[in-house]
Order: structure tokens, then C-alpha cells, then sequence
């Protein structure tokens, strides 16, 4: 079980980093309305022009391969709740990587949400 669980917290990791990383690779991108077709298309080609996009994608990648793994190991309602610490490890990550301030109520409301698919985890 233990084996799960580093498995798990692996590709946590990475799906963090590439949240991470497309969140870094927003922020290069000037703010514009994304109403209409054109709009869209004009952000999706800036949005893909940036490196730490395509970084994004390889570390969602690995982060996917490692889960697979993680799955054949054990039950998916097993393995499932415990990716809710992936919502700890983002607060953790904005804050350091990206300068999100840390709060009262991002801290409890991202505890309440793992609190709550800890116990529905355990019905």
C-alpha cells in the first residue's frame, strides 16, 4: 500500500507541475475578451506558442503514466480520494511558485474538499 501512495503523490507532483506551468504560460498572455470564434482561435494560437504550455503537457504526461500505475496497483476507490492531495499540493505550489497569497478561507475551504472526499472515500 505504501508503494500506492508514493505512486500516487508522484503523479500529484507532476500534474501540479503542469498546472503549474500552464498557469505560467497564461500569465505571458495579454488579457482580452474571449468572446467570439476568432477570439478564441487567436488565444488558442498564443497559448500554444508558449513553452511552458508544451512543458505543461509532458509533466500532465508523466504525471497520467505514473497514475496508471498507481490504479493497477490497487482499487480506483482507493487511489481516487487519494489524489485529493493534489488540492493541498497547488495551494502549497501557487504560493511558492507563482506568489498566491495563502488565506483563511483558501486554506479551509481546500481542507474542507479533501475532508469531505476523505469521508466519502471511507463509505
Amino acid at each position: 500500500m505504501l508503494k500506492v501512495v508514493l505512486l500516487v503523490f508522484l503523479a500529484e507532483l507532476w500534474n501540479t507541475a503542469g498546472q503549474v506551468l500552464f498557469k505560467k504560460g497564461t500569465n505571458a498572455i495579454e488579457v482580452r475578451s474571449l468572446r467570439g470564434v476568432k477570439n478564441h482561435l487567436v488565444f488558442l494560437k498564443e497559448i500554444m506558442a508558449k513553452p511552458a504550455v508544451w512543458l505543461g503537457f509532458g509533466s500532465m504526461a508523466a504525471g497520467l503514466v505514473i497514475w496508471f500505475i498507481a490504479l493497477a496497483g490497487a482499487d480506483l476507490s482507493v487511489v481516487s480520494p487519494m489524489g485529493s492531495m493534489q488540492y493541498i499540493i497547488i495551494l502549497i505550489a501557487a504560493h511558492f511558485l507563482l506568489g498566491e497569497k495563502i488565506n483563511f478561507l483558501k486554506l479551509t475551504g481546500t481542507l474542507l474538499v479533501v475532508l469531505g472526499i476523505v469521508l466519502l472515500s471511507l463509505s
